[in-house]
């Protein structure tokens, strides 16, 4: 499947990192949109980079092996659920995938059982009131255009620009409405369409689904991210690393729901040992930095706000990207090496 994976990885293939700040609002017409009036802000960065990043072919190369391990291993028939409860307290943890193709099978009875049962819902992040799209509005001109004179075309070489704006026209994305988007935000845009394209809908991924189910039972929400916590990770590289993501991107952007399929087959299949091989290989989301950022910072800020759920009474079903519950780094592993009780595979 060499050639199989895009940016896709990033923000819906890989089940797991940040799609879900935009499926309430610009992932919806397959576009991202800003407000007239743009803010300066000073860009986060991530810890110098201290190993020389992979080349397209290692990369690549890496992932064809995590697939090929996958591959061999097989699951439950159903996405996996856990559950850490004390005497007045349960919580499900539930994997999600932030875009699916509509037809994707994923309802289980264990799922249906303990998502009824549950008084409070808890995602990743706010991203479908009327209130959080509004600071998603604020927050994408804030983080991903630019607003110091420089454009895409001006950062980037002469062979980038041709892989990307070469790129953006195959997929039916004028070059000309990208020219004020940091690399980030432009990968985003191709990826996002693309897997689009391919017939995946954040219309029919689990935090949709789940939020118009939990609205119509009178669940109440919480989150365990605000969303400008989510975008600075999404953000947060330095300039260079962003283009050779976006460049990668470019390149392998024809076949970039090959990827998607297979990790969601691994997740609807209830494939832990296949998930975990994928997702426990940093190349999946372009190195080392990117897996710690992406991933195993964020599900060490959201152990603790799970262990204080079970101060209160009740049922909580917990879902989050599938990414952050499979593999060495996940948040189950991480409950368990604290000697929680986590009931389930």
């Amino acid at each position: 499947m060499r050639g199989a994976v895009s940016s896709a990885v990033q923000f819906g293939a890989a089940l797991a990192v940040s799609l879900v700040v935009f499926t309430g609002c610009e992932a919806r017409s397959g576009a991202v949109s800003a407000p007239a009036e743009v803010r300066e802000a000073a860009e986060p960065a991530l810890p110098a980079v201290a190993t020389p990043p992979l080349t397209t072919d290692q990369r690549l190369a890496a992932i064809d092996r995590a697939v090929e391990t996958a591959e061999r291993t097989r699951g439950l028939g159903a996405p996996a659920l856990w559950t850490l409860s004390d005497e007045d307290t349960s919580i499900h943890l539930f994997g999600t995938v932030h875009l699916l193709r509509p037809e994707t099978k994923w309802r289980s009875t264990a799922f249906e059982t303990a998502f009824a049962a549950a008084e409070t819902l808890v995602l990743e992040v706010d991203a479908t009131t009327p209130a959080a799209q509004a600071e998603m509005q604020n927050l994408i001109p804030q983080y991903g255009l630019f607003t110091d004179g420089r454009t895409l075309s001006t950062v980037l070489d002469a062979d980038a620009r041709s892989s990307v704006f070469g790129a953006a026209e195959k997929i039916g994305v004028p070059a000309a409405a990208l020219e004020s988007f940091k690399p980030w935000l432009v990968n985003l845009q191709l990826g996002l369409t693309q897997i689009q394209r391919a017939g995946f809908d954040p219309n029919a991924g689990l935090e949709m689904v789940l939020t118009e189910d939990a609205k119509a039972a009178g669940k109440s929400f919480k989150f365990l991210e605000t969303a400008e916590e989510q975008i600075r990770v999404l953000a947060g590289a330095d300039l260079d690393t962003q283009i050779e993501s976006l460049v990668f991107t470019a390149d392998t952007l024809d076949s970039g729901s090959e990827l998607l399929d297979i990790l969601v087959a691994e997740w609807a299949d209830g494939d832990l040992a296949g998930l975990s091989a994928l997702i426990a290989e940093p190349a999946l989301l372009g190195g080392r930095e990117a897996y710690e950022a992406l991933l195993v910072t964020r599900n060490k800020d959201w152990v603790p706000q799970i262990k204080a759920m079970l101060e209160t009474p009740g049922t909580v079903f917990v879902a989050v990207g599938a990414a952050h519950l499979a593999g060495p780094d996940s948040v189950i592993a991480l409950l368990r090496a604290e000697d929680y009780d986590v009931a389930g595979p």
